[in-house]
């Protein structure tokens, strides 16, 4: 079982179905499914919940009720709570970045929660008691309170990045030559002369000034050619212009 798959959000006596939907939505971002709920009031929005799922309803459904927060991390080896508060009790939290591997390493043996507090409020001292580890989110100190479904978004991240799962996409052409570099100034130099942007006598300066622009990233074989080929039609239009 994948380590992400083995952590449960815990949201306790949650108060907006427009949140708990959009909490959904960011556990399949990444790649989380375990979602537990604590005392949901009676009058709990489900229609705002599943519309602000969206295609992450099968979380929603797939949710579990408990009358506890000690009932739903009953199982749990690994319990993180969050706060943005300060006070004794939570002088020892650590970042949601710095967690995320120590929570993962857990989730590898036994289920492992974090648990979330009601938008109002928060978690009280009794649900802060479970928790084996305090997780604060950094934020400015002029309002430190986020909202909770962002507030899941970016515990999840930070446990969907550290699980390695996410593979950046790799550039598919190499890097240009030198020769194929120095075709393509040289078409660039013929084509900017044919346009009149610039005089032969001012030709080398205006053209260190382009090989600059072109040096602050790395030119693949394919950009190689887009631009060659855009050096071409200047050329071709510049010649149509001088016929006419």
């Amino acid at each position: 079982m994948s380590e992400l798959a083995n952590i449960r959000i815990v949201l306790v006596r949650p108060l907006y179905g427009g949140n708990l939907g959009a909490v959904c939505r960011a556990m399949m971002n990444m790649g989380l499914s375990d979602l537990a709920l604590v005392q949901p009031r009676e009058n709990f929005d489900w229609f705002e919940a599943g519309k602000m799922a969206l295609h992450a309803k099968s979380i929603l459904e797939g949710r579990r009720e408990f009358d506890s927060a000690a009932a739903a991390v009953a199982d749990c080896g690994l319990v993180a709570a969050t706060s943005a508060r300060e006070g004794f009790y939570r002088d020892h939290s650590q970042g949601a970045r710095e967690l995320a591997p120590r929570i993962l390493t857990a989730a590898s043996e036994r289920p492992a929660a974090i648990i979330f507090g009601p938008e109002d409020k928060g978690l009280d001292n009794d649900d802060l008691s479970l928790a084996t580890h305090i997780m604060r989110i950094p934020s400015t100190p002029e309002y430190s309170s986020l909202n909770l479904s962002q507030a899941v978004m970016i515990c999840c991240y930070e446990l969907y990045l550290a699980s390695g799962d996410f593979e950046p996409s790799e550039e598919r052409y190499p890097p240009a030559s030198s020769d194929l570099r120095e075709r393509m100034f040289a078409m660039w130099r013929q084509a900017l002369l044919d346009v009149d942007f610039m005089k032969s006598d001012k030709s080398d300066h205006m053209m260190m000034g382009l090989r600059r622009i072109f040096s602050r990233a790395t030119l693949t074989t394919a950009d190689i050619q887009i631009l060659m080929g855009m050096a071409r039609q200047t050329q071709w239009a510049a010649n149509q212009m001088e016929q006419h």
